[in-house]
C-alpha cells in the first residue's frame, strides 16, 4: 500500500486511517495498529517539523513481508534528515535530569526490528521493519 500525504500535521488523522485499513486488509492483530500509529506519527511529525524538502508531500508505504511489516517514508528533493542518528535517551535517569525530546525516536527503536535511513539523489528514505505480531 503506497499513499502520498500532504506534508502537514493535519495529515496525521489520514495516516491513522491508512494504518487501520492496512492492518485489517492484512488480517493482522489490532494491537499492531497502535505500535504502527506511534511509529508513523513520530517519523512523519519529525519530517514535517525538521525535514527540508522541495516537495509538499511525503510518500508512505506499508507492506507485509512474511512475519514482518515494513513502513517506508520517502521525501523527494530533500536535504538529508536522518532520524536514526538521534542520540539515545537514558530512560533510567530521573525525568527532571533529562532534556526534552528524543522519546519518540526511542520508542521507534524499541518497537522496530530494523530502523534505517538512506539519502540518495536528493531522496530521503526512512525504513522501519516491525514484527507483524500475529
Amino acid at each position: 500500500m503506497v499513499r502520498t500525504f500532504p506534508r502537514q500535521m493535519g495529515s496525521l488523522e489520514q495516516l491513522v486511517t491508512v494504518v487501520r485499513e492496512f492492518v485489517s486488509a492484512e488480517g493482522l492483530n489490532e494491537s499492531l495498529a497502535f505500535d504502527l500509529d506511534l511509529v508513523i506519527e513520530e517519523l512523519f511529525s519529525n519530517l514535517v517539523r525538521h525535514g527540508r524538502s522541495g516537495h509538499d508531500t511525503v510518500e508512505v508505504t506499508l507492506e507485509r513481508s512474511g512475519a514482518e511489516v515494513v513502513l517506508i517514508l520517502r521525501e523527494y528533493d530533500a536535504e538529508p534528515f536522518d532520524p536514526t542518528v538521534a542520540p539515545e535517551v537514558d530512560v533510567t535517569r530521573p525525568i527532571e535530569d533529562r532534556r526534552p525530546g528524543g522519546l519518540g525516536i526511542h520508542f521507534v527503536r524499541v518497537l522496530s526490528r530494523r530502523f534505517q535511513y538512506d539519502w540518495h539523489d536528493r531522496v530521503g528514505t526512512t525504513t522501519v521493519t516491525m514484527r507483524a505480531g500475529e
